[in-house]
């Protein structure tokens, strides 16, 4: 394992102290770029523990209850959410599949939330390549439901990406990242509970790939692909992970697994944190439902989770994580 090492933190303090430079995709000379003070901070200091709220559900007639009940666990959004505020709800849509993505009414519930404090709301993905995101998402019936629920939906395809530097990135030195998640004055994560034949696991620090334009993401897996992740979220740590496990996909994914009713909400501030202790409960969704041994995996060596506690993202020992 490779531990965090003095430059790694002097990089993540630079950003939280908004001394990284960003500049449009075009490649605007040094006068162009935006300024530090118009970036939003997603990497507060990580101080002390940090907790993660599993609730239960019993029916899905209970979503909206229980996510509001696994946010107020953890302080509720009070405290990040004021009237005005520009909120980016990001659930992970790779394709048009229903099982891919997270349930609409999981969507839906966080969004009301939201609006409650007076936030804007919009709920952004950029799906798979060789997909339509603005069908993905409204064949899963994720627009519909964020539209009902009072949230503005947007492919983030047709927008102009703009060109990040990553000072703290081990694997990236800069990264196209979408405007209107990079602008956000909160993020949101909102992923399924599920497994990746590449990355183990794809839970809230991998949807950030869906904040990143096709090019990117291919250009992560020509890379070292769990570094790159880690090293995106960096520069785009979501403030808030929501992750859906009322149903989770076990076995295999981000497609083509097996589908179980595992009736569950996990939330937590912390994104590295909330991914370790989601990854050891989808593993103990596959011990018990007996999914053979050559398709297990062990929760602790998932390396774009370790990869990004190393890196300052969040904590990922379990011994720095209080679960309620």
């Amino acid at each position: 394992m490779k531990y965090v090492s003095i430059s790694a933190l002097a990089g993540a303090l630079g950003i939280f102290l908004g001394t990284f430079k960003v500049w449009r995709s075009d490649h605007h000379p040094p006068s162009a770029m935006v300024p530090p003070s118009q970036i939003p901070p997603h990497i507060p200091s990580r101080i002390g523990e940090s907790v993660v709220s599993i609730s239960r559900l019993d029916s899905d007639d209970e979503i909206e209850r229980v996510v509001q009940k696994s946010l107020d666990a953890i302080g509720g959004l009070g405290k990040l959410i004021s009237p005005g505020k520009r909120v980016v709800v990001k659930p992970a849509v790779l394709t048009s599949d229903r099982y891919c993505a997270p349930d609409p009414r999981v969507v839906a519930a966080v969004v009301k939330l939201v609006r409650e404090f007076g936030g804007k709301v919009t709920v952004a993905e950029s799906s798979g390549r060789g997909s339509s995101t603005a069908y993905n998402l409204s064949h899963v019936g994720i627009t519909s439901a964020a539209e009902e629920a009072g949230a503005e939906v947007k492919s983030l395809d047709d927008e102009k990406p703009i060109r990040v530097e990553v000072p703290s990135g081990v694997s990236l030195r800069e990264v196209l990242v979408y405007p209107t998640v990079l602008n956000s004055d909160v993020l949101i994560s909102v992923p399924r509970l599920k497994r990746h034949i590449s990355t183990t696991v794809t839970i809230s620090l991998k949807n950030m790939m869906g904040a990143i334009p096709n090019s990117e993401k291919g250009r992560f897996h020509t890379l070292d692909l769990s570094q790159s992740i880690a090293d995106l979220n960096t520069v785009i740590r979501p403030d808030i992970s929501v992750i859906d496990g009322t149903s989770a996909m076990v076995r295999s994914g981000p497609t083509g697994g097996d589908m179980i009713k595992s009736k569950i909400i996990i939330a937590s501030e912390d994104p590295v944190a909330a991914d370790r202790i989601a990854a050891l409960k989808l593993q103990e969704i596959e011990d018990e439902v007996g999914v053979p041994s050559r398709y297990r995996f062990d929760a602790a060596n998932i390396r774009h989770i370790i990869a990004a506690g190393e890196l300052g993202v969040g904590k990922c020992n379990l011994e720095s994580i209080r679960i309620i």
